[in-house]
């Protein structure tokens, strides 16, 4: 992750928000929506459909990584 910080992680990104604790928040895309799992999937895959303008760009993953990405974000508490 080039864009993000996990703490105890090599991801020291400073571009977008501090992810280390991101399972523990309420909401993702700041504010914008409920955080689950499937909302943090639909964010990473085209962040633009629900914040237009947002720095963030669209990831398109293979379905397996998505997964495991989508897992690990959600164990970050």
């Amino acid at each position: 992750m080039l864009c993000h910080n996990i703490a105890g992680t090599p991801a020291t990104g400073r571009t977008g928000p501090d992810l280390t604790h991101v399972a523990s928040r309420t909401t993702i895309a700041a504010g914008t929506l409920p955080n689950d799992s499937g909302n943090l999937r639909a964010w990473i895959e085209d962040p633009q459909r629900f914040k237009p303008g947002v720095n963030m760009p669209a990831h398109h993953i293979r379905e397996d990584e998505m997964a495991a990405l989508v897992a690990y974000l959600g164990a970050l508490k």
